[in-house]
């Protein structure tokens, strides 16, 4: 019978090789089509999302640029605060050497076209920038933002101009108005996204879908579909990453048949050849497809399910695999060591945030001071009522400071009151060894300060320099303090009369300021200060100690940028300069 012929189990055998081969050659294909797919989808997010980031953080960085100049620079201060009108050559001279530092500001940013300055009390306006866009049109848009309602912080709309579409971002305060303009016309070609690929192409647009520039209008209507059609056809996907603060969306459209036109193609010779070659090439298809393919799948998916377990640290190792595959690895391993670093970043950040914070904190109440203020209320006699009405209402007063001082910041007529309670305390309890003043200049009453900040050093001349039968006298005085080319600033000294801080202390506090390390011996107190201070104002203040040769006892000098307590919001959750 047919089914016991030679022939018919020669081709019997041949089917049951092949077949299973086939099938396992097109599962195979498969999977490197769908990772292909994947990695290129990847691609074309991460470059976006980069792409994204980047201006996102230019953005950023020449808004504060724009604030630091209207509260930093002279010349802004002179153009924002003069109230009467300047003469012609001082207009001349400040508006000129403005302008210089705005130009030099907007050249620091290549993705920023224009930068701005309305002085709307003298109608005095600089522009810097070259936009492509007609100077009357940017000078009447800035004359608009001026009158429109004012919100904290930059405002972003966008706006078309000369039929160009623009970003624009302003800010105001006082009579200042300033901010920034985008040509997005231009952005992609800075952004280095504007070239189109074959089947590919990146635009703005926002979360309703409108398309912004000429070239993304024009190649919509060369393709005749628009967004939804595109998505709805199969044929097309769209990748995008929203700028949610500035109401723009980077967007790429891929037609996807081009980008992978090649691979079905080479599954279809994998298959001939499967088919062709039968059973003498089956074991080097079974080698080759295990070698270079399942390998390869295996080490990437082992590595996947590295990562989902938390070990960031691992990488695929390179040199070994096909051109694709090595690709593959390449950015699975560069796309691992931007997220690891990302993450360290981050935690690092938030950990050094939450230390300070903890630090700061288990400062704030101590039972040693409790006990020692307990005690004084304890020693006195019953005639002594009034000391102990006097010393509980002292104590009240500490701790409700203490609870309060959660806050970030205070007033500095709260905390210098604070200290001068802090006083009374510490006179109960050391009689008749030490005078305090305790004196800040008026102007500076709602200045805003971090919370016992100051306490931290009146706590170790208490601690230090207190010796029974030595009296000592301990000044506190806060005042506003410039420097030629600076702003003005709070400058708190606090000084004693009594033996003065050691060289090994200080030496310790210049190493600490210095490196960041915890030095043993040093004070939690003074590291915290030191800290809180760095992580409040980075490089705008400065923390000094010494001792002065002409006299004994220790000195310290804190400098801080001035900020106000908003009227009525004295708990500094909103920041004024004056």
């Amino acid at each position: 019978m047919i089914f016991q012929s030679t022939m018919f189990r020669i081709v019997a055998m041949i089917i049951a090789l092949v077949l299973p081969l086939n099938i396992m050659t097109l599962v195979l294909s498969h999977m490197v089509l769908e990772k292909n797919e994947e990695q290129m989808e990847r691609k074309i997010q991460g470059n976006l999302e980069r792409n994204a980031a980047s201006l996102e953080s230019t953005l950023r960085q020449a808004s504060r640029k724009m604030i630091y100049l209207n509260f930093d620079e002279n010349d802004f201060i002179v153009l924002s605060s003069s109230k009467e009108s300047l003469y012609n050559s001082e207009k001349g001279k400040l508006l000129s050497s403005a302008r210089q530092s705005l130009e030099r500001s907007q050249r620091e940013y290549e993705l920023v076209d224009m930068m701005f300055f309305h002085f709307m009390e003298h109608e005095y306006m600089i522009l810097a920038g070259a936009p492509g866009i007609s100077s009357n049109l940017c000078r009447e848009k800035i004359h608009q933002s001026a009158f429109g309602e004012k919100q904290n912080g930059f405002q972003w709309e966008m706006v078309y101009l000369d039929g160009i579409a623009s970003l624009f971002g302003f800010s105001s305060w006082g009579n200042t108005n300033f901010g920034i303009l985008l040509n997005l016309e231009r952005t992609l070609n800075k952004l280095d996204l504007s070239s189109k690929e074959e089947g590919r192409f990146v635009f703005f647009t926002n979360s309703r879908g409108d398309v912004f520039t000429s070239e993304g209008n024009a190649y919509f209507q060369e393709q005749g579909k628009m967004q939804k059609e595109m998505l709805d056809s199969g044929q097309y996907r769209i990748f995008s990453k929203a700028l949610p603060d500035y109401g723009l969306v980077l967007a790429e459209v891929v037609e996807w048949g081009k980008q992978v036109e090649n691979l079905p193609a080479a599954i279809l010779m994998l298959q001939m050849l499967a088919v062709g070659m039968m059973l003498l090439v089956i074991p080097v298809l079974l080698w080759y497809v295990n070698r270079w393919v399942s390998q390869p799948l295996n080490r990437l998916v082992g590595a996947i399910k590295r990562i989902e377990q938390g070990d960031l640290d691992y990488r695929i190792k390179l040199g070994n695999e096909s051109r694709e595959f090595e690709q593959i690895n390449y950015s699975f391993n560069d796309m691992m060591e931007q997220v690891k670093n990302l993450k360290i970043d981050v935690y690092e950040k938030e950990l050094e945030r939450k230390n300070i914070k903890m630090r700061y904190l288990s400062q704030q109440i101590q039972p040693h001071f409790i006990l020692n203020a307990m005690n004084i209320i304890y020693s006195y006699e019953p005639e002594e009522y009034p000391l102990i009405q006097k010393m509980v209402l002292c104590i009240s007063k500490y701790f409700r400071y203490v609870v309060k001082a959660s806050t970030d910041l205070v007033c500095l007529y709260q905390e210098m009151d604070h200290i001068k309670n802090y006083f009374e305390i510490q006179r109960a309890r050391y009689p008749d060894l030490f005078f305090s003043i305790v004196e800040y200049d008026e102007r500076l009453k709602t200045a805003l300060v971090p919370p016992l900040l100051i306490q931290n050093f009146a706590e170790n001349v208490i601690k230090h320099s207190i010796k029974i039968g030595n009296k000592i006298t301990i000044f506190v005085i806060a005042e506003i303090y410039q420097e030629e080319g600076s702003g003005p600033m709070i400058r708190i000294r606090l000084a004693d009369t009594g033996t003065g801080i050691s060289d090994e202390v200080l030496e310790k506090i210049r190493v600490f300021q210095e490196t960041g390390m915890p030095q043993e011996g040093l004070g939690i107190g003074i590291q915290n200060s030191i800290e809180r201070i760095k992580h409040y104002y980075k490089n705008g203040s400065s923390l000094r100690f010494w001792r002065d040769e002409n006299y004994s006892g220790t000195n310290v000098e804190i400098r801080l940028p001035i900020y106000y307590a908003k009227e009525g919001e004295e708990d500094g959750a909103y920041l004024t300069d004056r």
